[in-house]
């Protein structure tokens, strides 16, 4: 069984004008996935994720804790805890977190890939 907990898991730090964490909690490199990848972003209050686009990987979210917005290509919707988004590849998003709670947003990657990134690595640009 492959597996991780998302407390035990050292996060990368994300430098403003885009604070937050990633954390990578299962990964080819990690737990021997083969056609995906799961993480965590942890978003501050006021903070956000840097407005990005994948090439090939299709991603979704899903909103663990608390509230803000996702932008997806030019849609841009609130959500909050139970939230569910698809992200095909080649379209920009980005997540702001307006609450007033950290916002916890799950990430799966497939293929997997883009969070190979943040191995090695305890924080900077992202």
């Amino acid at each position: 069984m492959q597996y991780s907990r998302e407390s035990q898991v050292e996060g990368f730090e994300a430098i403003p004008p885009h604070k937050r964490t990633l954390k990578v909690l299962l990964s080819p490199q990690v737990n021997r996935t083969k056609n995906m990848s799961l993480g965590m972003t942890i978003l501050d209050p006021g903070c956000s994720s840097s407005p990005h686009s994948h090439e090939r990987e299709e991603e979704i979210w899903f909103v663990v804790g608390g509230t803000g917005l996702a932008t997806v290509a030019e849609e841009t919707i609130h959500i909050e805890e139970g939230t569910a988004i698809y992200i095909p590849p080649k379209q920009t998003h980005q997540l702001v977190n307006e609450g007033s709670e950290k916002m916890r947003v799950l990430w799966a990657f497939s293929p997997p890939g883009p969070e190979a990134a943040y191995f090695g690595r305890k924080g900077g640009e992202a």
